[in-house]
């Protein structure tokens, strides 16, 4: 028998409408939409068949007498409703969906994918891929140049849908077999018998909740060539949704649409290698929310630059564009080897802009970034790994490597656009930058035969317009201008783009840094000003422990400048209110965390002195001065440019 089935759950686990994985998508569904589709669609594609795979996005309304078994479906609706009335979102939700199964006509969106395999294993009660679509939950068997991972995607279409019901019907390669089925993602409700059901219900053959194999004329639900077909019912056809879903397109498959890959059509727009300038043209290129236009000159045109790898770290290949251009973002596309983009990388710190595409080529570097992604599969989180470590030291050094590339293309020609009106007020008292420069070596850095020297560095990290952070006193933080506390353009960022704010950053006591802990973070010029905690307070120089000669002190100056990233040379310049006595900490910050750095040397400047340096991690005493600065030159054990962050403790 053909019709609705949503299982008994034997009165056990009520399941409401708050469904994980649909709400893992909906903040942004029909950017989820697309991403999830096209990417499933790529991991089906038909390797006998030569040509792109293609995917279409149809919005149609289909009669209300075609909507399959449509009166016991609004039974179930009812049926949910009289069970959760007393929950007032459950309530609005199936008011507004029986609303819209009284229209003469119910939006469908209908997406067909081409040049695909279709779902394998429709016949198969336990296995293959349509059993792993319709019933599995948290699972997939995707191999390691696919794009999924953990079978979440394929709740994307139900964020899209007002009565959270999906149709599927799809047609084998190899059998020639058709099968359809629809999934409803409901609630918990009582059935006829009186007895509660489980949250997920089923259209088709209700013995074992089996798909219809037989090819029936179900209005427009018959697919008749090889591929599959998403139905989702109920659509919530918002104005605009076309524009949304191409933009998703463009956005995160222009590598793979540029590459003759993927096709897709919107409504009566064609996305392919063709039309992909001019469509980047329309719709993102003045857009301030979208790069893809960005990237795409940056993967085309002549005058960029290319760095491929074909080993890296033994993962394989691996290739890099990029773009230098005064108008760029300083991003550069992730992408995977199945062409979609996983995110934005931000946190350059270069004297000149420009926009690059990094594609991950090689089956096992694939296969290591697949396992890091998360559901939504829009950043690399390492702590995913089953060696979380190992995977922070390869994400490290990617970034590096991507770091390096972008640092040896020549700044000759960009310097003339750097921002450094009134640099000066920026500069500490009675410093002369271009004096410590000169007296630093050359180092050899970047591309073959390019020359660098730390004065780039001191352009490229003191352009930036900063406003001064105040402040303020014992178990205070500080009080300043929000851009700055959270981080400027060339400040620490997130994997995708967005500012971590580790400049002037103020977290409260953490444990194992004592008391009176004053903390501040740069690289080269990283930081302006320091950050306050627990009082940031020095003791005196005449009684080391004296909270009375404490009680007020804390940090007015802090700054750090890369002096010779060959040698890992570094200076810390800090001066605080009043005298004291105390000992710095100094950890290497980065995209994926911070570790303690391992320091070679420390020498005040000033006088020349050595520093002790504790079992402890602890850098110390160093006596400070409220009427001058103390600067210290700190070398560490690796040649290594970094971001640092120096934390001061009291004695």
């Amino acid at each position: 028998m053909i019709n609705w089935n949503f299982p008994s759950n034997n009165y056990g686990q009520i399941t409401g409408l708050n469904d994980a994985g649909i709400e893992t998508f909906r903040g942004n569904p029909w950017d989820s939409l697309a991403r999830e589709i096209n990417q499933n669609s790529c991991d089906a594609k038909d390797k006998n068949n030569p040509g792109p795979v293609e995917v279409h996005f149809n919005l149609s309304h289909i009669p209300l007498e075609y909507f399959p078994q449509k009166d016991e479906f609004i039974k179930i609706l009812k049926s949910c409703l009289e069970y959760w009335k007393d929950n007032s979102k459950t309530t609005r939700f199936f008011e507004n969906a029986l609303s819209i199964m009284e229209l003469d006509k119910i939006p469908f969106l209908k997406i067909s994918d081409y040049n695909t395999t279709g779902l394998t294993g429709a016949d198969d009660e336990y296995r293959g891929g349509w059993h792993n679509l319709i019933k599995s939950v948290g699972s997939s068997d995707k191999d390691s140049q696919s794009g999924g991972s953990f079978g979440i995607g394929k709740h994307a279409p139900f964020a899209c849908s007002d009565l959270r019901t999906v149709f599927y019907g799809t047609k084998e390669v190899e059998s020639g077999a058709v099968a359809f089925q629809g999934v409803a993602k409901l609630v918990t409700h009582l059935n006829e018998a009186g007895n509660p059901t489980q949250g997920t219900g089923y259209f088709g053959e209700v013995e074992k909740n089996k798909p219809i194999v037989v090819a029936e004329d179900m209005y427009e639900f018959t697919r008749s060539d090889v591929g599959t077909d998403i139905f989702i019912a109920g659509f919530n056809e918002h104005s605009g949704w076309e524009e949304k879903v191409i933009k998703s397109v463009l956005e995160n498959f222009f590598i793979a649409i540029l590459n003759e890959r993927l096709i897709v059509r919107v409504g009566e727009t064609t996305i392919n290698a063709n039309s992909l300038s001019g469509l980047l043209d329309k719709y993102t290129k003045n857009d301030p929310d979208c790069l893809s236009y960005q990237y795409y000159e940056a993967y085309t045109l002549s005058s960029r630059h290319h760095f491929p790898e074909s080993d890296f770290s033994g993962l394989g290949e691996i290739d890099l564009f990029v773009l230098p251009g005064k108008d760029l973002p300083k991003r550069v596309a992730m992408v995977r080897g199945t062409g979609m983009k996983i995110y934005d990388k931000g946190s350059f710190r270069t004297p000149f802009k420009f926009s690059g595409v990094m594609i991950a080529k090689g089956e096992k570097i694939n296969e290591f970034l697949r396992k890091i992604e998360p559901p939504t599969h829009n950043a690399w989180e390492p702590d995913r790994h089953e060696d979380p470590e190992y995977a922070k030291g390869m994400i490290r050094k990617l970034y590096a490597w991507i770091n390096e590339r972008v640092r040896s293309i020549s700044i000759t020609n960009s310097l003339e656009d750097l921002d450094v009106e009134g640099l000066s007020q920026y500069l500490p008292d009675n410093y002369d930058a271009v004096a410590e420069v000169e007296a630093q070596p050359h180092s050899q850095h970047g591309s073959e035969g390019e020359k660098t020297t730390p004065k780039d560095i001191e352009i490229e990290l003191n352009h930036r317009r900063m406003k001064p952070i105040t402040f303020n006193g014992i178990n205070e933080g500080y009080a300043g201008n929000d851009e700055t506390a959270a981080g400027t353009e060339d400040g620490e960022f997130s994997q995708n783009g967005e500012n971590r704010s580790s400049i002037g950053d103020t977290k409260g006591s953490e444990q194992g840094e004592g008391e009176g802990n004053s903390r501040t973070s740069g690289e080269d010029d990283k930081s302006d000003q320091g950050s306050s905690k627990r009082g940031g307070s020095l003791d005196g120089k005449d009684n080391p422990t004296s909270s009375a000669a404490n009680k007020n002190m804390h940090l007015i100056h802090s700054r750090i400048f890369c002096m010779n990233p060959a040698s890992g040379t570094y200076k810390v310049s800090m001066q605080t209110n009043e005298d004291g006595a105390g000992y710095i900490g100094i950890k290497v910050v980065g995209e994926v965390g911070g570790e303690a750095a391992s320091v070679k040397s420390v020498v005040i400047q000033q006088t020349g002195e050595s520093v002790d340096l504790k079992n402890n991690g602890k850098i110390g005493p160093i006596s400070f001065y409220k009427d001058k600065k103390c600067d210290l030159v700190v070398t560490l054990k690796d040649s290594l440019r970094c971001a640092l962050e120096v934390s001061v403790y009291a004695n």
